[in-house]
């Protein structure tokens, strides 16, 4: 990993795990959190084709009827629809959301590992209901382009806080079983998302901005009720280690498996962006389906599939990662390999159906990754950093997959003179999604390789103390090897075994196993 400075826990600072019932419910809230989070992002691009986009003066109406489109309107006012062509369309479902998510993410996480992390998430979360609310009211493009802007500020919150949560409640052994629980929220927003394009033959789009504005605020106060820091209240964050902003960076870009981890991350996303913000235009172009139809598919596959894809993706990590260490990433990098020729399927067939039918095998095998990268992540670094770390590897993920993907579909369209309609869209999705998949399987495969080189070991010892607020009973008697490297000789190491309760194990290597 290279030579790095590091500031190390005080000798006798503690780190207190919640109890488990406590660290569920935790969990629980955190999902719905980010369910919501996932929600808000996904309904633009599924409204898109559903009537906020007016039809005239676009590729829409040469790919479906003008009847088909009126009935998408029927509960709007005719002038409810804002003007735009597909090169803005890919604007503001793409760079307009994730440059300002990127720009945002990074200093808001440097907060929240200052603070208080459950803080930067609650305010974070009324801010995005805030422009979830005001995007309800937008009768332009530019309206609508500033709420999407001002809405990836307030989503740049959520992760970092959360994933640096989630690793101080679970320990490292079942941490990617929690985080790919924590991800299924991907999916069940995904797929709420694409369901709320259905509830425009219903009401109006707007309403759907303002019932998920009222569910955001909710939230807020569910989750201000729930969610503790996991240190006690005299026991302040910095406690456990500060770095500096020159430290930070030293230490990411030294640490060589993050690098890689954070590159195939960014690659994986540039093919998840564009297949997640073109699919519903590319069924309702494709194959003529209204929003009913495409919203209530599209929903399940991307809730069943995706969300199955994810828990076995975390249950094989942590089965395999138990007693080798790159289990994780080998997990990834197989299941890309996979989802490859997966995903180009749904897209050439001439069914329908089973084009759906396939887009579930798709999600299934692809979806593996979200869970394991991320536990992956926490398990390199420290408490101190592990939110600024999360941080850096949502930013650059999202900023290059986020950019890229979306806008790489109308710019493929634009010089290939493929039609928009009919097979162009698959053509060019066939193009984007499995080149990124296979990419970043070579990258996760170097991560796996890298992970297994010698990694240098803290002599400074953090102690875990477990709370429990049921009872209060002995745990089985465990055994722990723990190699410890002395900063002042690398050769010098010792193994020893520790019998108790209340363990002492080295930074480092607790961060990696328990």
């Amino acid at each position: 990993m290279g030579t790095q400075t590091s500031r190390e826990y005080h000798d006798e600072s503690t780190i207190s795990i919640p109890s488990l019932k406590r660290a569920i419910i935790s969990l629980v809230v955190l999902f719905f959190v980010y369910v919501l989070n996932q929600t808000d992002r996904q309904v633009l691009p599924v409204l898109i084709p559903a009537g906020l986009r007016c039809s005239y003066n676009s590729s829409d109406h040469q790919c479906v009827s003008h009847s088909m489109y009126n009935a998408t309107l029927q509960n709007c006012d005719p002038e409810d629809c804002i003007e735009f062509d597909d090169t803005q369309q890919g604007i503001l479902t793409g760079v307009a959301f994730t440059v300002m998510y990127t720009v945002a993410g990074i200093p808001l996480a440097r907060v929240a590992d200052k603070t208080s992390r459950v803080v930067v998430l609650l305010v974070g979360c009324f801010f995005w209901s805030l422009m979830v609310f005001f995007t309800g009211f937008a009768k332009t493009f530019w309206e609508l382009l500033l709420s999407r802007m001002m809405l990836g500020i307030g989503e740049a919150t959520c992760n970092p806080a959360a994933y640096s949560l989630i690793a101080d409640y679970f320990l490292p052994l079942h941490r990617a079983k929690a985080l790919s629980f924590y991800h299924f929220g991907i999916y069940l927003g995904g797929a709420i998302g694409y369901a709320l394009g259905a509830l425009n033959s219903v009401i109006c789009w707007r309403w759907v901005f303002f019932s998920l504005s009222i569910l955001g605020f909710l939230m807020v106060l569910i989750a201000a009720f729930v969610l503790r820091e996991t240190q006690g209240e005299s026991t302040s964050l910095l406690q456990y280690g500060s770095y500096s902003i020159k430290e930070t960076v030293v230490l990411l870009m030294t640490t060589k498996a993050y690098v890689i981890l954070t590159s195939a991350a960014a690659i994986r996303e540039i093919g998840g962006y564009a297949l997640g913000t073109w699919l519903a235009t590319f069924y309702s172009r494709r194959f003529g389906q209204t929003s009913v139809d495409y919203g209530v598919n599209i929903g399940l596959v991307v809730l069943f599939g995706g969300t199955t894809g994810c828990l076995i993706g975390g249950y094989l990590a942590d089965r395999y990662s138990t007693n080798k260490r790159p289990a994780k990433a080998y997990v990834i990098a197989v299941s890309q390999i996979v989802a490859a020729p997966c995903v180009v399927a749904p897209l050439i067939v001439p069914d329908v159906t089973a084009s759906y039918g396939l887009l579930f095998l798709a999600y299934l095998t692809a979806e593996t990754w979200v869970g394991c990268s991320a536990a992956i992540v926490q398990d390199l670094f420290a408490p101190s950093l592990r939110a600024q770390a999360s941080a850096v590897y949502i930013a650059v993920g999202t900023i290059i997959g986020g950019s890229i993907g979306p806008s790489l579909v109308p710019l493929i369209l634009k010089h290939s003179h493929w039609d928009s309609c009919g097979m162009g869209m698959g053509y060019a999705l066939m193009t984007i999604v499995p080149t990124s998949y296979l990419i970043s399987a070579l990258l996760f495969f170097l991560v796996g390789c890298q992970m297994t080189e010698e990694i240098i070991i803290s002599d400074e010892t953090i102690r875990l103390t477990y709370e429990s607020s049921e009872h209060d009973c002995s745990m089985h008697e465990s055994s722990t090897e723990i190699e410890s490297v002395s900063l002042g000789s690398r050769k010098s190491k010792k193994r020893r075994k520790s019998y108790s309760r209340s363990f002492t194990a080295s930074q480092d290597e607790t961060q990696l196993y328990s």
